[in-house]
This record gives C-alpha cells, structure tokens and sequence, in this order.
C-alpha cells in the first residue's frame, strides 16, 4: 500500500514528494476507518477494516462524486474547525457498511504432495519417429 520508494524518479525531490503524498494518503485512510470504527462502535478484534477496501471505495466513487457535486459545495467544509469537521466525518461514517470493508484473512493452504517420478523415467527420451515406426499412435 504504501510504496514510498518509486524507481523512475530519480530526482531526489520528486522522491520525497512521492512519500509525502504516500504518508498523506495512508494517514487519511487511517483516519477514514477510525471514523468507521467509532461511528460504529467496533473493535479492532470484532471486525478487522481493510485498507485496500477503504481506497476501492474512495477510487471508485470519487470521479462521480467531482462530477455530480459543484466545486462551490466543498467550500463549507473548509471552513470547519477541527471538532466539526470530526463530528461531520461520523455522521458520514455512519452511512457506511463495515461489513463491506473488512479484511479477508487468506486461510491457510493445504499442502499437496508431489507425485513421484524416478529421474530415468523423466530423463527417457521419446522420438517420434520411434514411435511412429511401432504403431503405437493410431
């Protein structure tokens, strides 16, 4: 999530601009499943959140959301002191679904064991024209 290191930039300032936008963007998601966990009263052992989900659902919804709301809307909430502006994140974390944004954890495989082969099995050559010769493909 948190790729800090980007291997085209070069520039020393294009890397420390790239990990700043990188700490700003997971401190956001941080903040954002926070305002889920308090909005709904969980804990980190009741419902683990995902921040891969959490970023899906920004992503994919951002676009509509610049689109269908006037850049004049936005104006309010840069106006809003700190506890407000808190205050106004719950009521929207409120709308979301936690379900929807929990983690996944992988189970653990089953390990399959390999079927053996002696090597002069694997090792044995077979011409074509061998087998041809002997009829052996019909």
């Amino acid at each position: 999530m948190l790729h800090s290191e980007v291997v085209t930039l070069g520039h020393p300032r294009a890397a420390l601009l790239a990990f700043g936008v990188a700490v700003l963007a997971y401190n956001t998601l941080a903040v954002l499943q926070s305002a889920v966990w308090s909005a709904h009263e969980l804990h980190s052992s009741e419902l683990e959140l995902s921040s891969f989900y959490f970023a899906d659902e920004i992503r994919t919804h951002y676009a509509g959301m610049m689109m269908a709301v006037a850049p004049a809307a936005w104006d309010r909430y840069d106006k809003l002191t700190t506890a407000e502006l808190a205050r106004v994140l719950l009521q929207m974390a409120r709308h979301a679904n936690p379900k929807a944004l929990r983690k996944h954890p992988r189970s653990t495989r089953n390990e399959t064991k390999k079927g053996f082969a002696s090597a002069a099995l694997v090792r044995r050559h077979v011409a074509t024209a061998r087998v041809l010769k002997d009829g052996l493909v019909k």
